[in-house]
């Protein structure tokens, strides 16, 4: 089969130091036909003063300094000048284990039908030290698992819970995404644009999840992604199980329900989302009055 090209591709913002150490996670991967994409959202030029070693040493390293913040339209960048067969994108905090890339084509080239590839991701703190899983990180399964796509999104979206990964964790064939990187059904998602994506994958075919420590992600204060609990993102959660039942997940009632009930239960203290309770105990009116046969 050879070495497919793959794109790394990192949507950069303000982080130097922690980019530094990102690249040099990528440099040091053991598969050997990789790009590196980055897309520079910065307010100063940091990370581009960082970058200039790495530019004059590493041909593979292509940098692009937008004029003005794009925000998520960065990530949609980043994916559009990727030359890539697959993409990986790469958050400029995490880091990768060096045989991550390696490990995780293995399953394309062996395996028919395989959507994204995921793996088991170590936390860790601001200086890279082991955290102990949170809620969303925990290990799933003690061995390598080949998962029907629908099972696995079924999974997730009943217990409101991205166990699939963060945008770092997951490799994926680029003609595959026929959306924007966080677009789902039409609509994109800010807080949840890994699991938008996830789902439009996994409506395609199978996942594989790996056990192995193939990534790191970092928790910080200001990272961007600082927004664990399902509460702070809010709306999107039932956006998102709305949409995925009239893709063909969530396919029964009781799912469905199950779904809806994991949301309402999660916001029903934060008065923020009224209006979503209020939207939840209509569809399920509804679905007693017209239950799916």
């Amino acid at each position: 089969m050879g070495f497919p090209l793959v794109s790394i591709v990192i949507p950069a913002y303000n982080r130097p130091h922690t980019l530094q150490i990102a690249i040099d996670s990528v440099l040091e991967q053991t598969y050997p036909n990789i790009e590196i994409i980055i897309c520079d959202d910065s307010t100063d030029d940091r990370v581009q003063e960082m970058l200039v070693p790495y530019l004059a040493s590493s041909p593979q390293i292509k940098y692009h300094k937008n004029e003005r913040n794009l925000f998520l339209e960065n990530w949609h960048k980043c994916f559009d000048l990727a030359s890539g067969d697959y993409i990986n994108y790469l958050m400029d905090d995490d880091v990768f284990h060096k045989e991550k890339i390696a490990k995780m084509i293995y399953f394309f080239n062996e395996f028919e039908n395989i959507a994204l590839v995921t793996s088991y991701r170590q936390t860790i703190d601001e200086s890279g030290q082991f955290l102990p899983p949170i809620w969303a990180t925990v290990k799933l399964y003690q061995e390598t698992r080949i998962l029907d796509g629908k099972e696995l999104a079924n999974f997730v979206l009943t217990r409101c819970i991205n166990f699939i990964g963060e945008p770092t964790t997951v490799l994926f064939r680029k003609k595959d995404l026929t959306e924007l990187f966080g677009v789902y059904k039409g609509k994109q998602y800010s807080l949840i644009n890994d699991l938008a994506t996830w789902l439009s994958l996994l409506s395609k075919g199978k996942a594989v999840y790996i056990p192995d420590t193939l990534s790191y992600f970092r928790l910080h204060p200001d990272q961007n992604s600082n927004k664990m609990d399902l509460i702070k993102k809010g709306s999107e959660w039932l956006d998102i199980i709305i949409a995925s039942r009239e893709d063909g997940f969530l396919d029964t009632d009781d799912l469905f329900k199950t779904a809806l009930h994991c949301y309402r239960n999660h916001v029903k203290k934060n008065h923020q989302y009224v209006e979503d309770i209020k939207r939840i105990d209509k569809i399920l009116i509804t679905l007693d009055q017209n239950p799916l046969i």
